[in-house]
């Protein structure tokens, strides 16, 4: 149902039990309390990397969400940890070391039970909690309801030190952990169906090609119509099946394999590696989606069946011109086109705070466009490029291979869009991480221009604070530095029920410390700007209301970042660690002498001191671990394109066999053959990438100033990579090639008198 949450779990002077008292009360009697207490400890692996562990304290006799793993016949435990910390600490015969609150702690391993979930965390019973941090608190009391019944429940007791926590503001608190990465998954998700589409598409076309005379048949035998039709869909159904099954086990292969891995400063690396169960549901998604997409792919194709005449026994070529097929005037085919590129581009630009749906539908919008254009365009490319080789090249497979693109431009058009898409989503992406990459750097270069960072690295990948406070005094009094600043960082600041980003630093002799700055992406998306106030809860003075002074751009949380000033949040607040201490360099001083010194302090605190080019590296690096899986998206794009574009070669030599055949047997070369097939996939690459180029030109503005500004409030430095355009008139004939020797390879043993036997 819910939970209420306690302000402050480590103050030792409060005791719960009356608060609880009063909720046994007032609560129906199918509301079960269960009081949870919620820490961090931090184990200490073989290779000196920390890993800070999520530890609950539990009723371990009384406890739901135990229940299942608990068995009262054994001997109970002492400590549950879940298989995956287990196995990671890797505890065989030597203890277990783990600190919770300042206590270090000795686990033998007869006293730990295995607990089979995802995740890497441990549980013990709440009193033994409680005397390790010497604390009577509780972090949180859940409700649970024991009836299948909705109850209707209003929160009691809104006091300064409880919060209550719907289970649906849990949830939705949650699901912004990864939420910049989820927007653009989903928008690269949607992309690459549609590439898929596109590519079954043509794979059904040439299915139809290779199959007509045979649908031929049936109508000469007594078949009908009808029966073509469903015969086809059944086909394509079958296939849909079979393609579902392997497509799904092998993306739940992938993930498992933890191939697509990703992290935020809400994330932890090590607790991803273990979540290896897959949502059923998702399964189920994927699967239908593969039947859907695969049926829409090929009802165009099916009602071709249903047209088809027995005179297809006779023909070798589809007489039909398919540049008709949409029964309209061409000028109206490209003022739909137009429209649509148009409007696309309106919705995407279109500003509307935490609202994605029009972005979405923009770009979809302009890649249907751009679909019908690469339709229209290829016989206007065709006729161009003929004309030019009527005066500058003459070579007869060049002629020849154009010219069978042109015969089939709705089929050839749909590879042409799987490239472009695929291109598009390549470019697209790049950009919208180089445009994160740049937006970083300036901002590092901005607000950090210390001369060096003390870091705690054994615990940075937690996010967990790791720089000794009582070091700051130690610095400023060496004598070795002109300025010695605190920064620290709370990822799940919690202002109005959501998670915000808090940042703790000096402020500026012209702002004033009493008040809060918060970026731009924080006025932009909560409505709260320069001259409003907010309500923080506090350890020290309970609920604060304090103004917000300015908005300022700070590049570093998608929920939005609060700043505070290091004085102010002393005051509020009683932390012993700082993420990092930035210091400058006093001038005046011996530069290797000081040097030796912050080594010296660097050693004996354990820490690391990074210069301003290693902190930017750090930031980058970081950025690009959240990132890193949509380089693996447009490898998947680039393997999907080609296998349409190889796809499309194999059934043009299909459909074409006789032809080539009857080439071949009057004398054309291996090299004719094979600069034939070149040239096709030449100019069916090179129109879809040239294609895609433009349709990303369109796309990235849309993502980066659309989509994201409005989810985030991000106001990113754009740029394209434009040096990879560059490469492109180099990259295209060497892929070209490698393209067309798969194809060439088996047209190379094509047997001639087998394809010109008309038996």
């Amino acid at each position: 149902m819910g939970r209420y949450v306690f302000r402050d779990i480590l103050d030792t002077t409060n005791n719960n039990s009356n608060f609880i008292k009063t909720l046994y009360s007032q609560l129906p009697n199918d509301i079960i309390i269960e009081p949870e207490l919620n820490l961090k400890s931090f184990l200490k692996l073989d290779n000196n990397e920390t890993l800070s562990i999520p530890t609950i304290g539990r009723d371990l006799i009384t406890s739901n969400q135990l229940k299942k793993d608990f068995d009262p016949n054994k001997k109970t435990k002492k400590y549950f940890f879940s298989k995956s910390l287990l196995l990671k600490s890797n505890a065989e015969s030597k203890p277990i070391i783990i600190t919770i609150c300042s206590t270090e702690i000795s686990i033998q391993i007869d006293q730990i039970e295995a607990i089979d979930q995802d995740g890497l965390f441990i549980v013990l019973d709440i009193e033994r909690l409680q005397n390790i941090c010497k604390t009577k608190s509780y972090s949180n009391i859940n409700l649970i309801s024991n009836s299948k019944e909705n109850i209707s429940f209003q929160p009691l007791l809104n006091q300064s030190n409880w919060i209550y926590e719907s289970k649906k503001e849990i949830t939705e608190r949650a699901g912004i952990a990864l939420g910049s990465l989820k927007i653009n998954l989903t928008i690269i998700s949607l992309v690459s169906v549609l590439i898929s589409f596109f590519m079954v598409s043509n794979i059904y076309s040439g299915l139809f090609v290779s199959q007509k005379k045979e649908f031929g048949i049936l109508l000469s035998i007594g078949g009908t119509r009808i029966s073509n039709f469903f015969l086809f869909l059944t086909q394509t159904t079958v296939l849909a099946l079979i393609g579902g099954l392997i497509g799904t086990s092998i993306g739940v292969l992938i993930s498992k394999l933890n191939f697509f891995q990703t992290l935020n400063t809400l994330t932890d690396a090590n607790q991803i590696e273990t979540y290896l169960n897959f949502p059923v549901k998702f399964i189920l998604y994927g699967f239908l989606i593969s039947i859907i997409g695969s049926l829409f792919s090929a009802i165009f194709n099916a009602v071709k069946a249903y047209h088809i005449l027995p005179i297809e026994l006779l023909r070798e070529k589809d007489e039909i011109d398919n540049r008709k097929f949409i029964h309209l005037p061409t000028y109206l085919l490209y003022l739909i086109a137009l429209a649509c590129i148009s409007i696309g581009v309106f919705l995407g630009f279109l500003k509307y705070e935490k609202q994605i749906i029009p972005g979405l539908v923009g770009v979809g919008l302009v890649i249907i466009g751009f679909v019908l254009l690469n339709f229209l365009t290829i016989p206007i490319f065709i006729s161009l490029l003929s004309k030019l080789s009527k005066r500058f090249f003459t070579n007869p497979s060049f002629i020849l291979g154009i010219k069978e693109i042109e015969s089939d431009s709705w089929k050839n058009s749909l590879t042409i869009s799987t490239i472009m898409l695929s291109t598009s989503l390549v470019f697209t992406l790049t950009s919208l991480t180089d445009s994160y990459e740049l937006s970083l750097e300036h901002w590092v270069d901005k607000e950090n221009r210390s001369d060096f960072s003390l870091i705690n690295e054994k615990k940075l990948s937690s996010g967990e604070p790791g720089v000794p406070i009582n070091l700051l005094s130690e610095l400023e009094n060496s004598g070795y530095f002109s300025d010695v600043e605190p920064f620290f960082i709370n990822s799940k600041f919690i202002v109005n029920g959501n998670y915000f980003t808090l940042h703790v630093l000096k402020f500026r002799e012209n702002q004033n410390g009493n008040e809060l700055l918060v970026s731009k992406n924080f006025c932009f998306l909560e409505k709260l700007c320069a001259g409003d106030f907010i309500d923080i809860i506090t350890k020290k003075k309970g609920v604060q209301r304090l103004k917000i002074q300015n908005e300022i751009e700070h590049f570093f949380s998608e929920r939005g970042t609060i700043v505070m000033d290091y004085q102010l949040f002393s005051s509020l607040y009683s932390e012993e660690f700082l993420n990092s201490i930035r210091i400058t360099l006093a001038d005046g001083m011996e530069f290797n002498e000081t040097m030796t010194f912050l080594k010296n302090i660097s050693e004996k605190y354990q820490l690391n001191y990074l210069d301003h080019k290693q902190l930017k590296d750090l930031y980058i690096s970081g950025m690009n671990q959240v990132f890193k899986v949509l380089d693996k998206l447009k490898i998947s794009a680039i393997v999907i394109s080609v296998l349409s574009l190889i796809t499309s070669i194999f059934y043009f030599i299909k459909e074409k066999s006789r032809i080539i055949a009857g080439l071949r047997a009057i004398g054309m070369s291996s090299y004719q053959m094979f600069a034939l097939l070149f040239y096709q996939v030449f100019y069916l690459l090179s129109h879809g990438i040239f294609s895609g180029i433009l349709n990303s030109l369109l796309l990235s503005p849309i993502v980066i100033f659309g989509i994201n500004k409005n989810a985030f409030g991000w106001e990113l430095d754009y740029t394209f990579p434009v040096h990879f355009v560059a490469k492109l008139p180099i990259l295209i004939p060497f892929f070209t090639i490698f393209i067309t020797l798969i194809p060439f390879y088996f047209l190379t043993r094509m047997r001639i008198s087998k394809e010109l036997n008309y038996e």
